[in-house]
């Protein structure tokens, strides 16, 4: 049959059952009963009913002396029943024994799709990518997954990777909870992940937290990206990103992330502060109606200056005649996601210091506040994390220099 005859037929049953012509409640009974026919006659013992009345056949079982069971009913219909479902559960076993790690990763994503964050999604894709792609563990069927194979499996991942506490938490997300759908999907009967132990003190790398000055601007740092933006806004050659210097400083006095500025509009602000609750995906180029993590929406504190770059955004539109209603943008669109990346990177190579992402930016004001004694809930709620121990294990970082920081001390302890 040619391609084009079976797209004519699936187009035709398309229409048929769009239109009422073909009852599809009709069809799937039908089909379900062809399907039955089939298994009682190909089933190769004999169905008959005994002096008792009752009915009986045999079913294929190497338990049973002769390798075969009996299976007795009261009715025919009852038996029939049971010999089908034999045949079917003979079937989901033999497709269970194929299901591997790499057949099933795709069904584990897409379940997570509609549990999770995006970015959990994206992060379960980087893990698999890195620890597992590779991996002979992947094509081993789940049902012949011993305690043992992952045992000597997940501790040879530890030593090769050289991973800590949080670099095997994300690490053994795929397989513990790979292995839980599997369970819930009557793949296999038990989560042999969970019968392995590691002794993460005697095992894991210690978690050693990257040096202050790479993960956090100094104030003389900041000062001086503050005039090299603002001389790149006042230069104002390319229009349609004019407003990207003023939103890179806009995040230092906010701690909003990239995709939070670039989506923030002028409704989002009220007198002095900004309601957080929403942001820009650029990979599916979309508006995301919710915040990064579980925190929900968040309204965040403006400072005069914070509100002083949203008055110059709103001047500089109107003075082009642009009607945007988003803040750090020139046209309808949000604000240009990599010219914000971008730009940090340009004002680091101008000040000759090595690069500091965006997110340094969020870092630099979460631990600014701290340096000022801001109470670590206030700062926790102000930029959106679920609890205190993220702020201060993730974002906390001295930004004085070696000689201030001996200074502190000093005073401190005189």
């Amino acid at each position: 049959m040619s391609k084009e005859t079976l797209k004519l037929g699936k187009d035709a049953l398309e229409y048929a059952i769009a239109h009422d012509i073909i009852n599809w409640d009709d069809v799937q009974e039908k089909m379900t009963a062809h399907k039955r026919k089939e298994i009682l006659n190909s089933h190769p013992y004999k169905i008959y009913q005994g002096k008792d009345r009752r009915w009986r056949t045999y079913v294929t079982d190497d338990r049973y002396p002769n390798h075969r069971r009996m299976v007795i009913k009261s009715r025919k219909s009852d038996l029939e029943d049971a010999v089908c479902e034999y045949y079917e559960s003979e079937q989901t076993q033999e497709s269970n024994a194929n299901v591997t790690l790499a057949t099933f990763f795709n069904e584990f994503i897409e379940y997570k799709k509609l549990r999770v964050a995006p970015t959990t999604v994206s992060s379960y894709v980087t893990a698999w990518n890195k620890y597992y792609r590779d991996s002979y563990i992947i094509n081993i069927p789940l049902i012949e997954l011993k305690k043992i194979e992952v045992d000597n499996w997940v501790h040879e991942m530890i030593y090769e990777h050289k991973m800590n506490s949080h670099t095997y938490t994300n690490f053994t997300c795929i397989l513990n909870q790979s292995l839980d759908l599997a369970v819930e999907k009557g793949i296999i009967e038990h989560n042999v992940f969970t019968d392995v132990k590691v002794d993460r003190r005697r095992v894991l790398h210690p978690e050693v937290k990257k040096d202050d000055l790479t993960q956090v601007y100094t104030k003389e740092e900041q000062d001086e990206l503050f005039e090299l933006a603002w001389a790149d806004f006042n230069k104002g050659k390319r229009r349609t990103h004019t407003l990207i210097p003023l939103a890179v400083m806009f995040m230092f006095l906010t701690g909003l992330r990239v995709s939070e500025v670039c989506a923030l509009q002028y409704d989002d602000v009220h007198e002095n502060c900004a309601n957080i609750n929403k942001f820009w995906r650029p990979r599916n180029n979309e508006i995301v109606l919710h915040t990064k993590g579980s925190f929900g929406s968040r309204d965040v504190i403006l400072i005069p200056e914070a509100v002083n770059l949203i008055e110059t955004a709103r001047t500089t539109q109107e003075a082009y005649d642009c009607n945007s209603q988003y803040i750090f943008s020139m046209t309808n669109e949000p604000a240009y996601y990599d010219g914000v990346q971008r730009a940090f990177k340009k004002y680091c190579k101008q000040m000759g210091i090595v690069g500091k992402s965006s997110h340094k930016a969020r870092k630099t004001y979460i631990s600014t506040l701290i340096d000022n004694n801001i109470n670590i809930n206030t700062i926790r709620k102000q930029v959106g994390h679920m609890n205190e121990r993220t702020t201060l294990k993730n974002y906390c970082f001295d930004r004085g220099t070696p000689d201030e920081v001996y200074n502190k001390i000093c005073a401190a302890l005189s």
